[in-house]
């Protein structure tokens, strides 16, 4: 597993007031397709908050389930892992770090909107999915850093996260 580090103030795990754990996935399906959701105004993989009582592969699931749908298999661990530290997050002057943890899910199933469990502000907002080819995915995060529809640092951690995709998965087929 890969994992990032973005510390620029070297910052110490110990001395950090939260940490934040998330669970992300690169859903792939038999048309070479990623899903993407799109919700309060950027993009994301789908995913989202560990919970304590559950593994991460149990939040993934329960994370996919209530933004798609679908009842997914988690195959193997995760492939990348990003740790960002921040030492006044957001203007709040508290420290915190954000982990996010990575898994490729293959389904060819789609989205059941029946099924889908959204979160107040995610029915507050735009949620919607969709699928964007694996070959395409750079070319539309650039050019949605370029236009602002995605949060910086959100389009370039995708970025990130799509380079060690097609790195260790895609050269190999």
């Amino acid at each position: 597993m890969k994992r990032v580090i973005i510390n620029d103030n070297n910052l110490d795990i110990m001395n950090m007031d939260s940490t934040v754990i998330r669970v992300k996935a690169l859903m792939v399906n038999e048309k070479n397709e990623l899903l993407i959701v799109h919700n309060n105004y950027t993009y994301q993989f789908p995913g989202g908050h560990w919970r304590a009582n559950e593994s991460l592969e149990e939040s993934l699931k329960r994370e996919i389930k209530e933004e798609t749908g679908i009842d997914s298999t988690i195959e193997a661990g995760p492939f990348m892992v990003i740790e960002e530290y921040y030492s006044n997050y957001l203007g709040i002057g508290r420290s915190r770090c954000n982990k996010m943890y990575y898994y490729i899910v293959h389904s060819n199933e789609g989205p059941k909107v029946e099924e889908m469990s959204l979160s107040e502000l995610e029915k507050e907002t735009d949620f919607n999915l969709f699928y964007i080819p694996i070959k395409d995915m750079e070319q539309f995060l650039k050019e949605s850093i370029a236009n602002k529809t995605i949060e910086e640092i959100i389009g370039k951690e995708m970025l990130s996260v799509m380079e060690e995709y097609k790195e260790k998965y895609i050269s190999e087929q």
